[in-house]
């Protein structure tokens, strides 16, 4: 398994205002007089060796998506369930540097309605130094890939009304 994306995967647009009432997500679009949280771009929802699990907050998506996880995968993974989870915005000129995920696979959820393929903010995959896949994140999309792959998400254009969200799982082949 290299990298699958799945369009409609799930409806975005309640998940996208749910999410945006969250405070620590409010505080992610805001600046800090100190200016430190503009460089926090993501806040974990499960992060069980830290005790985290805000609100159940993952649950929701997670049981809609799973189901299309085994899919993909093509494994019968009963207890198949997320060892992390974080909630992530991008706004204008933020992006990530190419890294790799510690868990067998990773899920990407966009939750932008509407996201405009002018704006950036695309996933994109690497095999040593050249792209082999950009994900656009259009809401209610998923990608899933093995974690191993190194991957970052671009930057955001000056052009986005606002800020970029997705919702990142990662798990173990059960």
């Amino acid at each position: 398994m290299k990298i699958r994306s799945v369009n409609n995967a799930f409806d975005c647009d309640s998940f996208y205002k749910e999410f945006l009432e969250y405070e620590y997500v409010k505080k992610m679009q805001s600046v800090d007089v100190n200016n430190t949280e503009v460089r926090t771009w993501g806040k974990p929802l499960l992060f069980p060796n830290e005790d985290i699990d805000i609100r159940n907050g993952w649950k929701p998506i997670w049981d809609i998506i799973r189901p299309q996880i085994i899919t993909q995968l093509e494994v019968s993974a009963i207890d198949l369930l997320p060892s992390i989870a974080y909630i992530n915005l991008f706004q204008h000129g933020d992006n990530s540097l190419i890294h790799t995920d510690r868990h067998d696979y990773t899920a990407i959820c966009y939750l932008n309605p509407n996201w405009d393929w002018n704006w950036g903010g695309e996933t994109f995959f690497y095999d040593k130094d050249e792209v082999i896949h950009c994900q656009l994140p259009k809401g209610g999309s998923m990608v899933v890939f093995d974690g191993q792959i190194g991957h970052r998400a671009g930057l955001v254009g000056s052009n986005a009304p606002y800020p970029r969200m997705g919702l990142t799982y990662m798990f173990n082949e059960v």
